[in-house]
């Protein structure tokens, strides 16, 4: 990736030729715009509901994120991201109609053929990167595990096509965003604003438990399982709702934005549904965003003398969190143990009665919702230890009546063992080659906001494999992580560049 700290001397140079002040900044950090962040946010909820006009609505909605995709980088990468937010968005205000299907298969390759222009005539070359080709390694290896395994080959190989075409798509598309230093920072809040919207509007309507309903009162209200609110399905909240958590909490912290305070209630709002939803996998990745942000709260410097100033220091962060333990520890106390029976009751996903600790967050219980599939995984695994079944199969009843050229869903629910039982030890072993490769240039290039939300997707992962579906929510984390990667750019503060007075004038007077 073009990395803007390669660039920074080149910039300065050229502005202390041309500025005749003592001190040249390279870069004014932008506002956020309340009023700019809460229209644009308008505008793609609006944009999205087109597609309540059905077939019809839906075209226009395709046609419109297809002209955008030609229109600019930029433009194509907001299309992207509003596409596969609204793959998840809840059916009463996107219902996917038969134009689905299509249009987000073909988006992508229209966008990577955009993007492929661009890196042509910006004359870029990212793909010579360890990180990209240790991706092409994978997939290479993965293709060969499914053929050499011949179950359902055909739906693997079309699979890891789709996937490195769509992570190709976004890592040029970032590529490019990167070299023509754009910013789109506050557009992609209020991208994440537009979905809270969404899910408020649910709840208001008593749409936010629509996800299989299963019971109705004697005022005719329907129950589901779980909150759902914005979304399809209450897991959605896993990768969805942790991505923006995790991106408003890197923008609040690290980037350089003025009044970026405005992010914290969407936040906020994002933390409560992702409780209502009862989501432990985004608990879980939370807490891990959380953690890695934590240690990378402390200024740090490049070797071109840019610095990243965190807008909290580490301790300060270290201090608000032990002292929402200790109150928490008063409140559970003065309420008869009232807090512990949640948080018991939503790690286990059920009631919780007994006192006893051991039983109370017993692993069996703790990992009953996803047992099954892990057990299924890793027998699949025991059958086939070198190479696997073969990249996003599956041997379950389900998938074979199902599984087609366009759609093969394969439900997986714990990264280690679904990437074992696809690939074998032959996949394992490239894919922790590609996570390490992946992660070490990131960390090279000192990009902290790309690198947490990297991990935290993989983080995601542990509880619904969702890294090789761009045909799911894998395709929107993984346009996340581009922003986060993009957002960077406005985390480091450049060094002032002090110019030489002319001959005759003191050192510092005019």
């Amino acid at each position: 990736m073009h990395s803007i700290a390669t660039t920074a001397p080149s910039l300065q140079g050229s502005l202390a030729g041309v500025m005749p002040s003592a001190v040249v900044a390279t870069r004014r950090a932008a506002p956020l715009t309340a009023l700019r962040i809460l229209g644009n946010a308008l505008l793609i909820a609006a944009l999205l509901c087109l597609n309540m006009a059905g077939t019809v609505g839906a075209s226009i909605f395709f046609a419109i994120l297809a002209v955008m995709v030609v229109l600019s980088p930029e433009a194509a990468y907001k299309s992207l991201a509003i596409c596969y937010l609204g793959l998840l968005i809840n059916n009463v205000f996107v219902p996917k109609s038969l134009v689905w299907t299509p249009g987000r298969i073909a988006l992508p390759f229209l966008a990577l053929l955009r993007f492929g222009i661009d890196l042509a005539v910006y004359r870029l070359h990212p793909f010579s990167r360890l990180s990209y080709v240790s991706l092409l390694v994978f997939a290479f290896v993965m293709a060969l595990c499914s053929i050499l395994s011949g179950w359902y080959t055909q739906i693997a190989l079309l699979k890891i096509v789709y996937f490195v075409a769509f992570a190709t798509t976004v890592l040029a598309g970032t590529a490019v965003l990167r070299h023509r230093r754009a910013d789109l920072g506050e557009w992609f809040v209020s991208l994440i604003l537009a979905a809270a919207l969404l899910g408020i509007i649910a709840i208001a309507i008593n749409e936010d438990n629509n996800f299989r309903p299963i019971r109705a009162d004697e005022f005719g209200k329907v129950y589901g399982t779980f909150f759902n609110g914005a979304f399809v399905h209450p897991n959605a909240h896993a990768v969805y709702g942790t991505m923006f958590v995790t991106f408003l909490g890197l923008l609040w912290l690290l980037s350089t934005y003025r009044q970026r305070w405005l992010v914290l209630p969407i936040m906020a709002c994002w933390a409560a549904f992702i409780v209502w939803s009862a989501s432990r996998t985004a608990l879980v990745a939370c807490a891990a965003a959380l953690a890695l942000t934590v240690f990378y709260a402390k200024p740090l410097r490049n070797r071109l003398g840019w610095r990243l100033r965190p807008a909290a220091k580490r301790r300060t962060l270290v201090g608000l969190l032990a002292l929402a333990v200790v109150v928490g520890m008063f409140w559970d106390i003065s309420t008869g143990n009232a807090l512990g029976k949640a948080i018991s009751s939503f790690i286990v996903k059920g009631s919780v009665s007994t006192t006893d600790y051991s039983q109370r967050f017993s692993v069996d219980r703790i990992l009953s919702s996803r047992k099954g599939l892990i057990d299924y995984s890793w027998q699949n695994f025991l059958k086939n230890p070198l190479t696997g079944i073969g990249f996003g199969v599956s041997k379950t009843e389900a998938f074979e009546r199902s599984a087609t050229y366009f759609t093969a869903p394969s439900e997986k629910g714990f990264l280690p063992t679904a990437i074992l039982e696809e690939g074998g030890v032959l996949g394992a072993t490239a894919f922790v080659i590609f996570l390490g490769c992946f992660s070490w240039d990131l960390f090279r290039q000192r990009n902290v906001p790309g690198l947490i939300a990297f991990l935290v997707f993989v983080v995601t992962n542990l509880g619904e494999v969702t890294m090789f579906a761009p045909g799911g929510a894998g395709s929107f984390a993984w346009i996340m992580v581009g922003a986060a990667m993009l957002l960077s750019d406005r985390c480091w503060t450049p060094p002032t560049v002090r110019v030489p007075a002319p001959a005759g004038i003191p050192q510092g007077r005019t």
